[in-house]
């Protein structure tokens, strides 16, 4: 696929693609032993080591700023942080790349990938699940496909998502009003750290719910449509918000920019809510990046595990 058009690259922060997938001769996590979870954590290390350089991370052993931090980062979930007495991560030496292992399901491969390209994470991934798959069983039906402990992630296994800053269509109330369409469409819209989270600064989390009855390709085809639809929406409402609330939100977030820029001390609060506006700034086009990647990369790095 053709690369993105760069003014979806200031609407998409990142893409995510992950897999879910079982070994068929063991049970899931929830059924797990701690002798059969650490045979498991042994197989993954021991052919991942095989496809690349990964860092090996056992959950028992970090701290708890530590396993915020990664989760902050998006590289493990909640759910692996609550099982760390059976759980691992194992994290490319890049960190687009992590697999964690004995989460809800024995692995959670996942690619992200900074900008919007779906098809380029899909194939990132695809050859750590492939070169694991050559290797170790996954359990596999040839009409229900993979199979995973959550019957919501049969089939492909797969979560495709787009991470994106919607400010316009969240002040507007246009992104409720999507809601239901997007939702019948066999999609959802989550906050920025995934399912049971709201959203952090206009950012959302729109991912595919399907996995059943839908390729891969379907799937991604599918997602980049949606992601598209949006960003023309989105275009759309940065347009009207500026042509009717210009000088007021130009205030609003010039104020922010001077704050941040010359305060000597800032709560978290204030920063976060500060940053917001300077995004959104940057969004209307009041400010201007070098380099918009460099910029949500700093945001990013301004929560509170991340700051430390």
């Amino acid at each position: 696929m053709a690369q993105a058009p760069a003014f979806i690259q200031t609407l998409v922060t990142s893409t995510r693609i992950r897999l879910a997938r079982n070994f068929k001769a063991y049970p899931f996590p929830n059924k797990l032993g701690a002798k059969l979870a650490e045979e498991i954590v042994y197989l993954v290390e021991t052919e991942l080591k095989k496809l690349d350089s990964f860092e090996k991370i056992d959950m028992d052993k970090v701290s708890k700023q530590e396993a915020i931090l990664l989760q902050e980062q998006h590289l493990i979930s909640p759910a692996l942080i609550r099982r760390k007495g059976i759980a691992s991560a194992f994290l490319s030496s890049d960190r687009s790349i992590s697999v964690m292992v004995n989460e809800e399901d024995h692995l959670r491969e996942q690619c992200i990938y900074k900008g919007f390209d779906l098809y380029k994470a899909y194939e990132m991934i695809s050859g750590i699940d492939e070169g694991l798959g050559a290797s170790l069983r996954f359990a596999y039906d040839e009409k229900l496909g993979y199979l995973t402990a959550c019957p919501s992630n049969l089939g492909t296994g797969m979560r495709a998502s787009v991470m994106m800053f919607l400010p316009g269509l969240a002040r507007s109330g246009e992104l409720k009003a999507l809601l239901p369409s997007i939702k019948a469409g066999g999609l959802t819209v989550r906050g920025a750290f995934g399912e049971g989270t709201t959203a952090e600064g206009y950012s959302y989390q729109i991912s595919n719910e399907r996995t059943l009855g839908m390729s891969e390709k379907e799937i991604l085809d599918q997602m980049t449509r949606m992601t598209m639809n949006l960003c023309d929406l989105e275009i759309r409402a940065r347009e009207k918000m500026v042509k009717e609330e210009k000088i007021p939100l130009k205030d609003k977030c010039l104020r922010a920019y001077g704050a941040l820029a010359n305060c000597a001390v800032l709560t978290q609060e204030e920063l976060a809510s500060g940053m917001v506006q300077v995004n959104l700034g940057m969004a209307l086009g009041f400010f201007k990046a070098r380099n918009i990647r460099d910029f949500n990369d700093f945001l990013a790095d301004m929560r509170p595990a991340s700051s430390v």
